[in-house]
């Protein structure tokens, strides 16, 4: 049977989280998260915690997002290097799937873009999994 922790951020990984076979944990959501960060819409986290969530500009066109890090203080170590993605969406509409790495050494997940404007998107999501 396939075990999957899903961490969601905003409606759009619905999908993602209904793909599953099992969640764990409850929802939990750090105080000193920035709610004003672009791109942040709303966060629902199932199975890990989440304790920070950082949107970088690309260094040559600050238009566009170079990478999301999500910050966690839940142990991944028992999940691939490659077992995560990052779906962004705007207005409940899909814009696009990124694959993501998970270090679980300094409890990082990063999520490599680079092709999307702060405009194109308004809503990050975030689907962890493993077997």
């Amino acid at each position: 049977m396939r075990k999957s922790r899903v961490l969601l951020a905003g409606v759009a990984v619905a999908a993602a989280g209904a793909a599953t076979s099992a969640f764990t944990a409850g929802n939990t959501f750090e105080p000193g998260v920035d709610q004003a960060i672009a791109g942040y819409g709303e966060a629902t986290v199932t199975g890990a915690n989440i304790t920070a969530i950082h949107y970088n500009r690309d260094t040559t066109n600050q238009s566009l997002l170079a990478s999301v890090v999500w910050e966690t203080d839940t142990d991944l170590s028992s999940l691939g290097a490659n077992d995560a993605t990052l779906t962004l969406s705007k207005a409940g509409v899909f814009v696009e799937s990124y694959g993501c790495t998970i270090a679980p050494v300094t409890f990082e997940i990063t999520c490599t873009v680079g092709d999307v404007t702060f405009e194109d998107f308004n809503k990050a999501g975030l689907a962890v999994g493993g077997e």
